[in-house]
């Protein structure tokens, strides 16, 4: 089938984690993977401080900005604001089920009311040149219906969204926490396979639990894109080879782990510090650097231990590399 690339690979946001130096390192070893912030209220952009998410050193191409809330006119003023500095896409997020979202009405809460997340996603496309994107499940009970879905997906299709990220579980908000509604429920691929082909006009990225590169592939055999979550952000090398197996680019050899450390890491790491950035909140999203390799405890631990120190900086990943070399 004909590949849609521009999510063909993508990172997905995560609270906490997908921050602006998170995206950063992504962006060095991989210049086609499709970035996302981290979930932000649209009122974090429109009224409040939002220069973390907004800051221009996280945001070349391709990079979405994922935002929450149920308010048209809000998430339409926020949309605005991010064509203004440079995001390629909005997306709005239809699929958290964290108790934040029930409290605040967005996140997966929005699955049960189509009409009104068609009503944001209308008033986006009509206030900002950006594509709206939406990140949702298959459901957002254990009962919702396979006609509830499709009545989902055609209004917000009909709205303007032409590209739906689909997290393929149900979810139980009633009895289960945000822990549990990520890992309990049973995936169904199936199901989003089955809606590609119902709606192939569509762009359809498939996200739940795929767990490398090999799997990524072969869930493109049936949706345009994947999308990868906590096993890329745990395993961030995964992102070397990402380009040429999924975009045929022809690159050069992809630097090692410790010459992306040394390359790109510190440069980044010592400009931050000296705008009073600390170590330990850029050097946590590298700590599964040397996943499956023999040296990854031995990177982990050390970074763990020093990194979180007053004086810290770049001398601790030269020896927590040395310590690898040697263990």
């Amino acid at each position: 089938m004909t590949q849609i690339l521009q999510h063909r690979y993508c990172t997905a946001p995560m609270l906490g984690a997908t921050d602006r130096h998170f995206r950063q390192f992504v962006r060095f070893l991989s210049k086609k993977t499709f970035v996302y912030t981290e979930l932000v209220h649209y009122r974090a952009i429109t009224q409040g401080h939002y220069a973390d998410y907004l800051s221009p050193n996280a945001l070349t191409p391709p990079v979405a900005l994922q935002l929450g809330g149920c308010d048209p006119q809000g998430l339409a003023a926020a949309s605005t604001i991010a064509a203004a500095h440079g995001f390629q896409e909005v997306n709005i997020n239809a699929g958290c089920p964290s108790p934040k979202g029930q409290d605040g009405n967005f996140g997966l809460c929005l699955m049960e009311q189509a009409p009104l997340l068609a009503q944001c996603v209308k008033a986006c496309v009509q206030a900002s040149p950006l594509p709206v994107t939406i990140k949702c499940r298959l459901g957002s009970r254990m009962d919702y219906t396979w006609e509830e879905l499709l009545r989902f997906i055609d209004l917000n299709a009909n709205a303007g969204c032409r590209c739906f990220i689909v997290h393929a579980r149900r979810a139980n908000m009633q009895t289960w926490d945000t822990h549990k509604n990520r890992c309990l429920p049973p995936l169904h691929y199936d199901q989003v396979y089955r809606l590609k082909e119902i709606y192939p006009e569509l762009e359809w990225v498939i996200n739940g639990d795929i767990k490398n590169n090999e799997e990524a592939l072969e869930h493109l055999e049936h949706v345009d894109g994947v999308m990868l979550g906590r096993s890329l952000y745990h395993n961030l090398y995964i992102l070397a080879n990402v380009d040429k197996l999924f975009f045929n680019m022809t690159t050069e050899q992809p630097p090692s782990r410790a010459q992306f450390v040394k390359q790109h890491v510190i440069p980044y790491v010592s400009r931050e510090l000296a705008k009073g950035v600390r170590f330990s909140h850029m050097v946590r999203h590298i700590l599964g650097l040397f996943q499956n390799e023999r040296r990854a405890n031995t990177w982990r631990h050390f970074l763990s231990r020093h990194a979180y120190k007053p004086q810290a900086g770049p001398e601790v990943l030269l020896e927590a590399l040395k310590l690898t070399e040697l263990s």
